[in-house]
Order: C-alpha cells, then sequence, then structure tokens
C-alpha cells in the first residue's frame, strides 16, 4: 500500500494546525507574486504529526522537486555539499530531524541559510584558501521533534517558524473520513470516532491503525462493521483507549500497584532504557493525564485508576 495515497494533495486538504496552513498560503503566495523562492522554514514538534507531508505539499503547490535527507545521514561535510550544489532554482531540501546532524554540517549551514553561498576550504593547511560557491536559491524545509537541541543563531536564520501541535479529537475524525474514502471503506460516523479515541491525537497513528482495521476487514470479507467489530480487531493489535499499547499499559499497572515509583525503578522493572520511557511511553500517558510527575516520583492518577478498574485491566 503506497504511503503517499494518505499525503495531502491540497493545503484545503491538510487537516489540522488550521493557523499554519493559512500562514503558509500567505507566504507561498507572497513568494510565486514577486516570483522569488519561499523563505526558509523550521518546523518542530512531535513525531507523526504532518511535518514531512507539509514538506511533500509545499513542493506540490509550488510545483518544483522536493529532496529528502534525514539528519542522522549527514555528518561529514560531503553528506551535504553534494545535494546542495545539486539543487535548481526554487526547489526544496527537506532535513527531516535537522537537530542531528553534526557540528561541521551545522557550520556548512550557517552561509548556506545567511547568504546562499557555500563556503568551501581548498587545500591544507597553510597551502588552504575558502572557496566561495553560489547556490541556486531554494527553500531549505527543517523539521525536528527536538528544537532545544537547536542553538538560537541557527533557529533564527529561519524566517519561517511552524509549531506543530496534537490534533484535536474532531480534527483525527475529519483524518480518518478522508482516508477511509481513499482506501474506498465505507465505516459510519460512529464507527469512525470510536476509532479517533485510540488513534493517540496523531495523523500517522489514526492511518496506520485504518491501514491494520483495513487488512483485516479485506481479510475476513467484513461487509458492515460496527463498534463491536472494531472493539475485537483492537483486542486483536492489543491498543487500548487512548492508543495505549502493552508497554504503557504495563507501566500503568506497576503504578497502580505501588501508587508511586522512581523513574530507576520502573526502568529495572520493565527492562527498557530511560530514555524509551521518558520519551516514548510516558508522553502520552501524561497528556491523557494518567500519570503525574512529582518530587517523590510517578504517581498514577484518579482518572487511570478509574480506567483500568472499569475496563477490568488489572
Amino acid at each position: 500500500m503506497e504511503t503517499n495515497i494518505f499525503r495531502p494533495n491540497s493545503l484545503e486538504e491538510f487537516i489540522g494546525q488550521k493557523n499554519i496552513i493559512n500562514n503558509l498560503n500567505v507566504f507561498v503566495m507572497s513568494a510565486q507574486k514577486r516570483n522569488k523562492n519561499l523563505d526558509h522554514i523550521l518546523i518542530h514538534g512531535p513525531s507523526g504529526l504532518g511535518k514531512t507531508s507539509l514538506g511533500y505539499l509545499v513542493s506540490k503547490i509550488i510545483n518544483k522537486k522536493i529532496h529528502i535527507l534525514n539528519g542522522q545521514s549527514l555528518q561529514k561535510p560531503s553528506d551535504i555539499i553534494s545535494p546542495l550544489t545539486s539543487l535548481k532554482e526554487n526547489e526544496i531540501l527537506f532535513i527531516d530531524e535537522i537537530h542531528s546532524v553534526s557540528k561541521e554540517i551545522f557550520e556548512v549551514l550557517y552561509p548556506v541559510l545567511e547568504d546562499n553561498k557555500l563556503n568551501i576550504i581548498v587545500g591544507k593547511e597553510y597551502n588552504s584558501k575558502v572557496v566561495n560557491i553560489k547556490l541556486a536559491n531554494f527553500t531549505l524545509i527543517g523539521a525536528t521533534t527536538e528544537i532545544n537541541k537547536l542553538v538560537e543563531p541557527f533557529k533564527n536564520r529561519f524566517s519561517i517558524l511552524f509549531h506543530f501541535q496534537h490534533y484535536s479529537d474532531n480534527e483525527i475524525t475529519e483524518i480518518i473520513k478522508l482516508n477511509c474514502k481513499k482506501l474506498n471503506m465505507n465505516l459510519d460516523i460512529e464507527v469512525i470516532k470510536y476509532i479517533s479515541k485510540f488513534c493517540q491525537n496523531t495523523p500517522r497513528v489514526a492511518i496506520n491503525l485504518l491501514k491494520r482495521i483495513y487488512d483485516y476487514i479485506i481479510i475476513l470479507e467484513l461487509k458492515n462493521v460496527n463498534i463491536e467489530i472494531i472493539k475485537n480487531i483492537f483486542l486483536e493489535l492489543e491498543i487500548y483507549k487512548f492508543g495505549l499499547s502493552n508497554q504503557e499499559l504495563l507501566y500503568l499497572k506497576l503504578l497502580y500497584k505501588h501508587s508511586t515509583l522512581g523513574i530507576e525503578t520502573i526502568q529495572q522493572v520493565m527492562g527498557l532504557q530511560q530514555q524509551i520511557i521518558i520519551k516514548t511511553i510516558e508522553p502520552i500517558l501524561i497528556r491523557n493525564f494518567l500519570i503525574e510527575k512529582t518530587v517523590k516520583g510517578r504517581k498514577i492518577t484518579e482518572k487511570a485508576i478509574l480506567w483500568l478498574e472499569k475496563e477490568n485491566l488489572i
């Protein structure tokens, strides 16, 4: 199944992040009216919210090629020099997880963002000299989930800054409805609303979940899909309300049993690295007010206790 079919094809089709889309529309139209390239853009926010999709969408709107790179693969100056020098007028260079590039790459990008020039040192030691290479006018779109790892002088070189936030339940419902049409899935609105409660308010999670439901519909040759069928599918997938997985459920059960635990104890019991717990498991639990951080450690909330007991999960 092609991932690209789920990407929005127009600004109108991009659901959510309304203020960002409205502003982007103004910036794109202004650049086109002035016959200039779009200014450099920095997008930050949690993963799965549509940062890369926005990059593809900008490319489609201005009808120019987009070149996709990942920050972790950009460690030597040569890793970025070749893509930069191959860019044509008004094309887009998209760097995902731009905070992961090396210090050397940042040093290359500073003059690129400031003056649209590459400063390359040719030769060694006393025989070396700096060669300036003028680049084609282009737009750099940087995306990051950890903007705190970018220094202010680098961030300030992006004249457009967008912050992606988690989507509302209604927006996720609209995203599921739209992608149901793309998959030719005929689901009632009540079923779609039910599914939306398991999507972590994240489009990528919603689309991935919809694809798995689609698999079950195809294999089981289901004609009419109701909420009860979706419940059974989620049971098979081991997906719970709020979009929790078995890992988050184990975390909650630990706190249910002990009320409050330190992160080191949780780490040892779950057998996971502390950073995985902090960055992957805890955010969804905190966002849904299922746990809270206290000076004594992580504490389960009354909301989580009531939910675990109601669903007979403990």
